[in-house]
């Protein structure tokens, strides 16, 4: 079973970007959407955001992006509650440069959730995460000198905030700033990351006009009619710690929450985060950090209270998620106080004659702006 668990996680960059291709067109499977096609150049410079990185940075780089786009029209309710979000998919592609790891390629699965519709212009907020590899990432022997990335696979995140100009029915320009994070959770190490602060411009061509009209209300109020409620959640991560090329190890994680619905696509949840780091636990105990068995499974045990924000499109929900650590003489070795989740659902329909809804996911734990891990979850909503 160890042997298959280990198999299965280190492939789940791929799971990732399957996760998305099948699950995201559940969400508008039905709803007719107007497809689009966006084409995009980027302007970028890598972060330096820790001392400990070598990878050079700093210097100008340039990007590009083609796109497809779905844009929601209001055939379920969920869109207009939701302002006619689009959903897409891109490959994007950058130049890091020879002292940066040569070139980054992404798959990108995305959604795109407007902020401001008027007439000829929107401005909307895009979230996409997805599979991406590097070309020349870190080796031992072959390219000591930079250490940003420890893996050809790694998973691409973008956040990306912009407007949209109207220049006539098919054609619209584009213009905006976005934030790519290229990394491996963790899978092999070393893993500080590439952070791109970039700004990017483009054309999108629609080859049915959106105007409108097309955009139909909901049928049904957006007010909540049960506010509160509760959930529970597993997961697995398969991470390398402290040891470049060394051994994996899995990292257990459940968390227990409430929530508050503030309407019928978006809520508060707050709640306690369980984690047994088993890497810990093993470099510890080798290490003499811990005496005893008790004391090295307190001391891999990470505890932690949380608070996040959950937006619901149909079935996927994606929820960003701030933590605090706490407890006596656990969470050894944590790298700060504080850390975040971004974490995306599929929500399957209630059990029959009753409000349990199963639902799984994808995790991506960060301190700062270095990832710790991915992971696969699994949970019960009620």
């Amino acid at each position: 079973m160890t042997i298959l668990y280990k198999k299965l996680f280190n492939n789940k960059l791929s799971l990732l970007s399957f996760w998305f291709w099948f699950f995201l067109p559940v969400t508008y499977g039905n709803a007719q959407p107007i497809t689009a096609f966006d084409l995009s150049s980027y302007a970028a410079g890598i972060w330096r955001h820790t001392p400990k990185l070598t990878t050079q940075t700093g210097g100008l780089l340039w990007g590009q992006e083609l796109g497809l786009r779905f844009q929601t029209t209001g055939r379920r309710d969920w869109h207009a509650w939701q302002r006619y979000p689009a959903f897409g998919v891109s490959v994007l592609h950058f130049h890091f440069g020879d002292g940066s790891h040569d070139d980054g390629y992404g798959l990108l699965p995305n959604l795109s959730v407007p902020v401001i519709r008027k007439g000829w212009f929107t401005a909307f907020f895009r979230l996409g995460t997805g599979l991406a590899r590097v070309a020349k990432p870190y080796d031992y022997f072959k390219n000591p000198g930079q250490n940003a990335i420890g893996s050809c696979w790694n998973n691409i995140t973008q956040f990306r905030l912009g407007g949209e100009v109207r220049l006539s029915n098919h054609f619209r320009l584009n213009a905006g700033a976005a934030l790519s994070h290229f990394s491996n959770g963790g899978a092999a190490l070393p893993n500080y990351g590439i952070n791109l602060f970039s700004g990017y411009t483009g054309l999108v061509w629609s080859p049915h006009p959106i105007r409108e009209p097309d955009f139909l209300p909901a049928r049904t109020e957006k007010r909540a009619t049960k506010r509160f409620g509760g959930s529970m959640q597993s997961g697995l991560a398969i991470i390398e710690y402290a040891v470049f090329d060394g051994p994996k190890y899995p990292v257990w994680t459940a968390a227990a929450a409430g929530y508050f619905h503030f309407n019928r696509v978006n809520r508060v949840v707050a709640g306690i985060d369980y984690e047994f780091n088993k890497a810990v636990y093993e470099f510890g105990r080798q290490t003499g950090d811990f005496e005893t068995e008790a004391a090295a499974r307190r001391g891999a045990t990470r505890l932690a209270v949380f608070l996040a924000d959950e937006f619901l499109f149909g079935p996927i929900g994606v929820q960003v998620q701030m933590g605090r650590y706490i407890g006596g003489d656990l969470n050894r070795f944590v790298f700060k106080p504080n850390y975040s989740k971004l974490t995306t659902r599929y929500y399957f329909p209630a059990f029959s004659g009753t409000s349990f809804q199963p639902h799984v996911g994808i995790s991506l734990k960060a301190h700062a702006f270095t990832a710790e891990y991915i992971s696969m979850t699994a949970g019960l909503a009620f």
